[in-house]
């Protein structure tokens, strides 16, 4: 199949990883790129093949899979501009994964042997390579299930190796004294003891555990760019986890700090800033290639895929000339689903006893296409934990009185005294469950919304629509946070922050509402362009409909002129 030059120049132009080459050098790489035709379900290269080239998707789409304990697994669902197989440049190595085409498929490949001819002379895209390819192996070696069927990873990196060896020389250290102060314990200080000994074992096991700790948490934190969104992962071990998250559309620019020592040993921050704030991507390797393809990432999903619009709005045409749709019947027909959409969305006062009885102590369920959560258990029993103690006492008195202990009590008054108190506490307990079970958080189709009702009390109802969030994150805080899975998700719209206080694996409800803000956003954008190619289209057919009236009329006219000569 050929390609004219200029397209293929166009397509290169915005691969991601060729951001940083000149014009001069896409051009010049261009001639090397081969046009290739898959059909649908043929393998392009598998798992084990030896590396030959490297691929840009030019029309159509390619599944990436992986195997893991004899399971396949899908690693991306590529499509036109995404690129793959980019290994084949710099290593020899066999391909870790298998690629298929999904329809007819057409790629651009650069082989090995050509690239090795023309590497002299686009030395700046061995950078790129290499942060592709790394990026590619950290995510099939890390699980990361919050991601969705239709979302893969693009760029994937930790922080800088020297931020790892910086957190690990003070446990060496300790443990080089602890090794100096056993040494002056069992040979000098105090001759023939195990004082030595058991400061070496249990000072080098110490440093062992801290020095573990200490890599673990250099290992868990991670930047990583889908196809939809800017992630940082940030964990402390036992103590905090959190990820901040912002979608591509909402980035306003993308920058990069380095400070003395981070030039010299290669490591820098890329700042991206939302329209709320910035998410700081602290001491990466390949600072500027990062930052570089993020940032055509960005300025890709804000492009728009002129060839697939042009095969819609020619269809579009197609059908309103030939009158096989009815404009109107398909706008009547959206508005009336859009409608019946918002209706069954609107929140649903239950009775008491579906309150009392349905979904008891669930922390999160589904109902009518709502995600409803709750705070966690650990709340619940936090608060009960005072009536529960006056509870314990109060029948503690009460069976020493019938014991024949507490003798100077009368009986009949303390055990009716203690009843009484028992059913106040019943009542306290009763007010302190209603209340863990009245707080509730719901994402829905169109909106997020912070419900707070208080037992007899008032309502306090906050709401944002899906589309007006800006960004997302998530905190997990202290001991308890991290043992029993609970924290805080904070959603920024505009200038305020709704808080999801205490709930149960911040992580997926965070991912909850990531996804369902995609879906509505989808919709709201594809709601709009449908009805903009809509009012276009009937524009064209319009005037379309006029040129072929006006035509049929000169022609009639000048038919008559004829015949009246």
């Amino acid at each position: 199949m050929d390609i004219r030059r200029e397209t293929v120049i166009e397509t290169l132009s915005e691969v991601p990883i060729f951001s940083q080459l000149a014009l001069e050098e896409i051009q010049f790489l261009a001639d090397s790129f081969i046009a290739r035709v898959y059909r649908d379900g043929e393998v392009i290269f598998d798992t084990g093949d030896s590396p030959e080239a490297m691929y840009v998707l030019y029309e159509g789409r390619v599944a990436l899979f992986f195997d893991l304990a004899d399971e396949e697994i899908l690693m991306a669902n590529l499509s036109g501009g995404d690129y793959f197989g980019e290994e084949a440049l710099l290593y020899d190595d066999p391909h870790a994964y298998r690629a298929v085409s999904c329809g007819v498929t057409v790629v651009l490949a650069l082989e090995y042997k050509r690239y090795a001819e023309i590497y002299d002379q686009i030395t700046d895209l061995e950078a790129m390579l290499d942060v592709a390819i790394q990026s590619r192996q950290l995510a099939s070696q890390v699980s990361l299930p919050w991601l969705h069927e239709d979302e893969h990873v693009h760029v994937m990196t930790r922080r800088h190796p020297a931020i790892m060896w910086s957190r690990l020389i003070p446990p060496m250290l300790v443990g080089v004294f602890v090794v100096l102060i056993s040494v002056f314990f069992q040979w000098f200080w105090l001759p023939g003891r195990s004082y030595g000994w058991i400061t070496f074992a249990t000072g080098l096991t110490a440093c062992l555990l801290w020095s573990i700790w200490a890599y673990n948490d250099w290992q868990n934190d991670f930047f990583i760019v889908t196809n939809k969104r800017v992630v940082w992962i940030e964990k402390v071990a036992f103590i905090h986890d959190s990820r901040q998250e912002a979608p591509l559309r909402a980035i306003m620019s993308v920058g990069i700090h380095r400070s003395r020592l981070g030039t010299l040993l290669g490591f820098g921050d890329v700042v991206v800033t939302t329209y709320v704030g910035t998410i700081r991507l602290r001491e990466i390797a390949y600072a500027e290639e990062t930052a570089s393809m993020i940032e055509s990432y960005w300025r890709r999903l804000q492009s728009v895929n002129r060839r697939e619009e042009a095969r819609i709005m020619s269809r579009k045409l197609q059908e309103l000339l030939n009158l096989s749709a009815d404009a109107e019947d398909v706008v009547e027909v959206e508005t009336a689903r859009q409608a019946s959409l918002e209706a069954e969305l609107e929140l649903k006062e239950p009775g008491f006893f579906t309150w009392l009885f349905s979904d008891f102590i669930r922390l999160r369920y589904e109902h009518d296409g709502a995600i409803t959560y709750r705070k966690h258990w650990f709340v619940l029993i936090r608060g009960l934990f005072l009536p529960l103690l006056l509870t314990a006492l109060m029948v503690a008195a009460a069976i020493l009185r019938l014991g024949g202990r507490l003798a100077f009590l009368p009986i009949t008054e303390t055990l009716a005294l203690i009843v009484v108190f028992l059913f106040v506490i019943f009542l306290w307990m009763l007010y302190v469950y209603a209340d863990w079970r009245n707080d509730v958080f719901m994402v829905t189709q169109d909106q997020v919304i912070d419900l707070d009702r208080k037992p007899l009390g008032k309502i306090q109802r906050r709401s944002a629509p899906l589309e007006n969030v800006l960004s997302i994150e998530y905190e997990r805080l202290g001991f308890w946070g991290f043992l029993f899975n609970f924290g805080t998700v904070y959603i920024i719209v505009g200038n305020t922050r709704l808080s999801f206080d205490h709930v149960y694996d911040p992580a997926r409800v965070q991912e909850d509402i990531f996804y369902r803000m995609g879906e509505r956003l989808d919709k709201v954008k594809q709601f709009e362009i449908d009805a903009e190619r809509e009012r276009f289209s009937e524009w064209i057919a319009a005037y379309h409909r006029k040129a072929a009236e006006s035509q049929t009329t000169h022609r009639l006219d000048r038919g008559k002129i004829s015949s009246s000569k």
